[in-house]
């Protein structure tokens, strides 16, 4: 157990130490180095010490590695969608009407609602963040309110909507690996969900009344960012046709990864046509007709692309780097699939959770270990649906021994494996959503109130649990011997 623990507090001291030295940057880079350089002690430990093959760690990344390449697709794709949707017109628009329709007072609160609904029907908080979470972010920006707000609300919208959707991949991974039928396990999942999500929404309004900018404040800044809106891009409703195409083919059932393709594709091939004047100010003079139209178009799929619009924030807000500025996040996932493949094949991820086994006495006891278990998979290995699989497989014997609802298993890790994987900086989830929405995760982390309290209310819900079974049974017990 003291040698499986090492790799764990190596990890957690060179990654505070990267923190401190680099800060925001850490993801950009040194947080890689960390991963590889402990994947390096791992592999010394048990090859030196224990005999095991460099060929069974090899086996156990590249298998790792495999099984994340669908995500760092995705992640293209996010990034191309990105790009091409805020170029296109399409992010403006969502900014320019929410401008005119938003208060800033309640902005949180529709931030969280938003999110919400959109990831509810479409069964995606990754396309939700990278869609109406971006144009959200701007408006948020706009009216003055602290970006890390802003993402904590829009977070915990689009996971509150994931996590309940009977379209979310993560939601019927937790029901099948648990054996719960699905929409037993959603309803299962109102009981935690619904509170945690209300608190979060109140915290939302109470914030917002408290610190909303004086409305002159908030007024000239919409109007002067209204203005230049209107100044550097085409605005019009009808761009809304695009979002409201790809929520349509998401909801139909098409693959994610299909449906951002054509999103981006789409919103690509309007770019010269809707918004001509771009193609100049992003490739100079004279470059126009066709060729230009397709420089233009390729630059702002595969790269950064910034330009002059005469507002120092819309300046950042259009400024995209396209497929190339999801590289670090993808070198990010690729390292982290090899430190988990390396904590899987050493042996040291099992001898850990083999110790958490022996906790596991009692509802609550079982519940809060296999919230900790989903948290440590989450911060080991850097993916959420390792972080839902392997608890899920190591204590559904557990469950069953101590005659303990399947249903309450797969409420567990989800409750505490899907939420929390977007709160862990080198996380797949962590990254993703940094990336997307240009805010530090440690930034937003402490606002995503939904997603640290749903761990925290399954927990709560298992020790009342056990206090009202307790109560119920000493008073049972004394009218027996009453009688």
């Amino acid at each position: 157990m003291l040698i499986s623990l090492i790799p764990i507090v190596l990890l957690i001291a060179l990654l505070s130490v990267s923190i401190y030295l680099f800060g925001d940057a850490m993801l950009s880079g040194p947080s890689q180095v960390v991963l590889i350089l402990i994947t390096g002690v791992i592999c010394a430990i048990s090859i030196l010490g224990y005999k095991r093959k460099w060929s069974f760690f090899e086996d156990f990344m590249i298998g790792n590695i495999g099984s994340s390449m669908p995500a760092c697709l995705i992640l293209f794709m996010v990034g191309a969608i990105c790009a091409t949707w805020m170029q296109s017109g399409i992010i403006p628009t969502m900014i320019y009407y929410g401008l005119s329709v938003i208060s800033a007072r309640w902005f949180l609160l529709t931030a969280c609602v938003i999110c919400s609904l959109v990831s509810l029907c479409i069964g995606s908080s990754w396309t939700t963040i990278a869609t109406v979470g971006v144009g959200l972010m701007g408006i948020g920006h706009t009216l003055g309110i602290s970006d890390g707000w802003v993402a904590g609300a829009i977070i915990s919208g689009a996971y509150f909507g994931d996590k309940i959707s009977p379209l979310s991949e993560t939601t019927n991974l937790a029901s099948s690996m648990a054996g719960v039928p699905l929409f037993e396990h959603i309803r299962n999942m109102m009981k935690t969900t619904v509170p945690s999500i209300f608190i979060s929404l109140t915290v939302f309004v109470v914030v917002g009344l408290l610190s909303t900018p004086s409305a002159e404040v908030t007024m000239d800044a919409t109007e002067q960012m209204q203005t230049h809106l209107l100044e550097t891009f085409t605005i019009s409703p009808l761009l809304f046709l695009v979002p409201i195409g790809v929520f349509y083919l998401i909801y139909k059932g098409l693959p994610a990864i299909i449906v951002l393709f054509l999103g981006a594709l789409v919103a690509a091939v309007m770019i010269p046509f809707v918004q001509p004047q771009l193609v100049e100010a992003i490739l100079g003079a004279g470059k126009l007709g066709f060729t230009g139209g397709l420089e233009c178009v390729m630059r702002i799929v595969f790269g950064e692309v910034s330009y002059e619009t005469g507002n120092v924030g819309l300046n950042d807000l259009v400024g995209t780097s396209g497929m190339s500025g999801m590289l670090s996040t993808i070198w990010l996932i690729i390292c982290s699939m090899c430190f988990g493949g390396a904590m899987e094949a050493s042996g040291m991820l099992g001898t850990i959770t083999e110790s958490l086994l022996k906790m596991m006495r009692g509802r609550f006891k079982t519940v809060a270990t296999t919230c900790l278990s989903c948290l440590f998979v989450n911060v080991a290995a850097g993916d959420q649906y390792l972080a839902i699989i392997l608890p899920a497989k190591m204590y559904g014997e557990a469950f069953g021994k101590q005659h303990l609802e399947k249903k309450l298993l797969s409420r567990t890790v989800e409750d505490s494996g899907t939420v929390t994987s977007v709160l862990i900086p080198w996380n797949s989830c962590g990254m993703t959503q940094s990336t997307v929405l240009g805010v530090s995760t440690l930034v937003y982390a402490p606002f995503a109130i939904f997603c640290w309290l749903s761990p925290l209310m399954t927990m709560m819900f298992a020790a009342m649990h056990n206090f009202i079974t307790s109560h119920l049974n000493n008073t049972t017990s004394s009218h027996q011997q009453t009688a």
